[in-house]
């Protein structure tokens, strides 16, 4: 029976276990908390760093394929201004 509960993954639970060595291995902890809880959620921001991380298509596959059963919160406004101030700070030293 699921929890009426809900979770949110930060991307540490997320990242594949190849990539980051953990006992027991983190999609075993996602694949529970998906078993347990009526609704898992994170945020786009953590989605796209996993998306980041990939380095080719099967690597972005899989990826998605994690994602399918978790929700993607938005960024609100005043967050995603801040974002594009850092975004353009980045590209400036680059």
């Amino acid at each position: 029976m699921k929890s009426k509960f809900e979770i949110f993954f930060d991307t540490d639970i997320l990242i594949d276990p190849a990539k980051k060595k953990s006992t027991p291995p983190v999609n075993a902890v996602l694949e529970k908390c998906l078993m347990l809880f009526n609704t898992c959620f994170t945020s786009v921001i953590n989605a796209s760093e996993i998306f980041a991380r990939c380095k080719n298509a099967a690597e972005l596959e899989k990826a998605k394929n994690l994602l399918v059963n978790v929700a993607i919160l938005g960024i609100p406004f005043r967050y995603s201004l801040r974002i594009s101030e850092v975004n353009i700070a980045i590209k400036k030293k680059v």
